[in-house]
């Protein structure tokens, strides 16, 4: 019987739709034998791997815009502006304190060394020092140093770790790009400068007062939380924050890097699920992500089937 690998690729809050892609392909009988991950794909998949997805399920679809920020430790002189160790604190209490060896299924996630640029993979050794590695956002997400190392998110190196699935000896891969969906997007951008020019001046007057400082929007509480959510979320162009310049840069840098590397070396099976809407931070969209997950692989799902059905 072949051996089937996932893929679960980055994209920060709509990474919750890798548990919808995965909990759909169970309904169809098809269950990975091993699993590669990249950020938020690192977590979902090593939530997988040790039978934890649904503990991870009933924890993220009960979060809301208040909890996302309670999880935030704040640190502006970390190299990032999240130091990232409560939420991983509370993703070791869902899903274990225990090395990937021990883990019920092959487990991979990929890291990047910020100084080489070198792509590093974890297949053993304790899976939250992996997960956070992983995850670890330029700039968003402090870097994760592990003996002389600085390590960032995997993203920069592999967005959809299909070559890592492919190194782990499956005989068929399916991958998640949550990504897929990027140029229905653009399609909403203006058509010229003037353009949008005209667009600023006419929200101007609707949007005067609303540019405050951070640590003012952090002191209104869930003031704060909205103005955050806006920052990272494509919705709002009259002026992009300093959150968002980041994350768009990172994404369009991501894009064309992981264009290369799926045609270089494409997935058997890729799933798109379209999750455009939902901004970086917006964790607390996940029923949204999930059934977007859930909906991209039933819409694929006899071509699933038939590409298995001839192994």
């Amino acid at each position: 019987m072949a051996k089937i690998g996932i893929a679960l690729g980055s994209g920060a809050a709509k990474g919750w739709a890798h548990i919808g892609v995965l909990n759909e392909l169970a309904k169809l009988g098809i269950k990975p034998d091993k699993v590669a991950g990249c950020s938020i794909g690192a977590v979902v998949g090593a939530a997988y791997a040790q039978n934890a997805l649904p503990e991870l399920e009933h924890w993220v679809r009960s979060f809301s815009s208040w909890d996302v920020l309670g999880l935030m430790d704040l640190s502006w002189r970390k190299g990032g502006l999240i130091g990232g160790e409560r939420v991983f604190d509370v993703m070791q209490q869902h899903i274990g304190e225990i090395d990937i060896e021990q883990m019920n299924l092959p487990y991979a996630a990929v890291a990047t060394d910020l100084y080489s640029g070198q792509e590093v993979w974890f297949q053993r050794g304790n899976l939250r020092h992996a997960v956070r590695a992983s995850c670890s956002m330029p700039g968003i997400l402090s870097p994760a140093k592990m003996g002389d190392r600085w390590l960032i998110d995997g993203a920069v190196v592999n967005p959809v770790p299909v070559s890592v699935s492919r190194a782990m000896g499956v005989d068929f891969v399916i991958a998640v790009d949550l990504h897929g969906h990027r140029k229905a997007r653009l399609k909403e951008l203006p058509v010229s400068i003037s353009s949008t020019i005209d667009a600023q001046t006419d929200t101007a007057s609707e949007h005067q007062g609303q540019e405050v400082g951070f640590m003012d929007l952090l002191a209104r509480g869930r003031d704060y939380v909205s103005g955050l959510t806006d920052k990272f979320s494509l919705g709002n162009r009259s002026e992009p924050g300093m959150l968002a310049v980041m994350s768009q840069s990172m994404d369009i840098l991501e894009q064309r890097h992981k264009r290369v590397r799926l045609m270089g070396d494409p997935p058997d099976i890729l799933i798109t699920p379209n999750v455009v809407e939902i901004g970086t931070m917006e964790f607390h969209r996940a029923d949204e992500a999930i059934e977007a997950g859930a909906q991209a692989v039933r819409q694929v799902a006899h071509i699933i089937e038939a590409a298995l059905a001839q192994d």
